[in-house]
């Protein structure tokens, strides 16, 4: 049986699958030439207990998962295609043709949180989700989308706001403002303050029932924190030297000027940063 198969593919490398048919969750069918039919969705845990004193947010301060995820799914790729030679197998992380939340959502893979993430019943919501896309065809069992608990936490402890009824406004999200190039309006430089993280936001994560007492994942204890970045860390350095400094970790793909801007309001409670200047902005 091909489903049997590609399970223990997965489960020898250590990692769940779903399946999801390729069609329902296709993001624009039209721009793929390859005839892909079925999605292997899986996901890696990020788990840990933070750092005193730590201002980036879980998992951007340990390896970038963008270079990790995908090396652990090489081996079943390559086990895949060794008992299937005549398909093909294509690994996918964050930058995706699906809609992965919706994959999740009719492959069993998780509930959807009224943060609207995806919460496993093993690793609560502090996932990494991937896949493996394929034009060996499996037939799809569809699951209903199930919802969480519908507690509101989440709501609540949201520092801007941007969470209601299950959506997300990502123009307030703190995670997407610490993000952001340029300057911000004072309203966003208080969010930003008032969570405190130079990079990111789990407070929603960590509200979350769901994520209680979850024991440190294989990648956490396997990867090298680093939790904190100051001004004293990053004076002085031009955007290269940054980039150079702390290769291999997320945070760097914006570059330098947003984490030395949300350092600086952090760290001086947003004293000093009355300019609204256009400089930087993109």
């Amino acid at each position: 049986m091909i489903e049997k198969a590609v399970k223990e593919v997965f489960e020898k490398h250590g990692f769940p699958v779903y399946f999801a048919e390729y069609g329902a969750v296709a993001k624009d069918k039209a721009k793929t030439e390859k005839e892909y039919k079925t999605v292997f969705l899986t996901y890696m845990s990020y788990a840990y207990s933070p750092a005193p004193q730590q201002n980036i947010c879980r998992y951007a301060a340990l390896e970038d998962y963008h270079k990790y995820l995908p090396k652990k799914l090489e081996g079943i790729k390559k086990d895949l295609e060794e008992l299937f030679p005549d398909n093909i197998f294509d690994i996918y992380t964050d930058s995706s043709p699906i809609n992965e939340k919706a994959a999740a959502d009719i492959s069993g893979l998780g509930i959807r949180g009224k943060n609207s993430l995806i919460i496993t019943k093993e690793h609560g919501s502090f996932i990494l989700l991937a896949e493996i896309i394929s034009d060996l065809e499996i037939p799809c069992r569809v699951y209903e989308p199930v919802n969480c608990l519908n507690c509101g936490r989440c709501e609540k402890v949201c520092p801007a706001g941007a969470l209601k009824d299950g959506r997300i406004n990502i123009e307030k999200c703190v995670s997407a403002l610490t993000q952001r190039k340029g300057t911000l309006t004072k309203e966003e430089e208080a969010s930003v303050i008032k969570n405190g993280l130079i990079w990111g936001c789990d407070r929603c994560q960590e509200a979350c029932p769901y994520n209680e007492n979850l024991e440190e994942s294989d990648f956490a204890k396997n990867s090298t924190k680093l939790t904190r970045v100051t001004s004293k860390d990053i004076e002085g350095l031009t955007d290269r030297q940054f980039r150079e400094k702390y290769f291999g970790r997320a945070f760097t793909w914006r570059g330098l000027e947003p984490i030395k801007r949300n350092i600086n309001l952090i760290e001086n409670k947003g004293e000093g940063n009355d300019d609204r200047s256009d400089k930087g902005r993109s």
